[in-house]
């Protein structure tokens, strides 16, 4: 056994650190050093981070195409610049975790009621005029030439 073993770092202490010892630990393959709890603790964090930033450009997307269904007159470059930017990142987002195309349609649905107040006061149309339900599907929403 290594008499020089570097003291652990604690997980609230120092983030990144903390990370490269785990990292370390790993390649070592030194597991009865590594900090378990923490560790699933993290890697389930990060689903769940994934999941909520594509929630989140799910709404973006969804709100810029009812605006641009419900208010075309006033479809600006804007608008459109920002359908196809949150579009390249749900896709680098899928390309970086394919499984998350799974989730898409439940997501959408999940953000539509937030997405429809969202679109009634940037539109100012009240929230009637949309939808009652997520009239896109999941295709839609990532198509690049889908825009209503």
């Amino acid at each position: 056994m290594d008499r020089f073993i570097t003291p652990l770092v604690v997980h609230d202490d120092d983030f990144a650190l903390w990370i490269e010892q785990q990292v370390s630990l790993l390649r070592a393959r030194q597991f009865e050093r590594l900090d378990i709890d923490n560790l699933v603790g993290e890697l389930e964090g990060m689903t769940g981070r994934d999941r909520r930033e594509l929630s989140s450009r799910l709404k973006v997307v969804t709100i810029h195409l009812l605006k641009c269904q419900y208010q075309p007159k006033r479809k600006s470059s804007s608008w459109l610049n920002t359908l196809a930017h949150q579009r390249d990142e749900i896709a680098q987002l899928l390309q970086d975790s394919p499984s998350l195309v799974h989730d898409i349609p439940a997501l959408a649905r999940r953000r539509y009621r937030q997405a429809v107040l969202a679109a009634a006061r940037e539109t100012r149309l009240p929230p009637k005029a949309f939808p009652s339900e997520l009239p896109y599907s999941a295709a839609q929403l990532l198509d690049d030439n889908f825009v209503p």
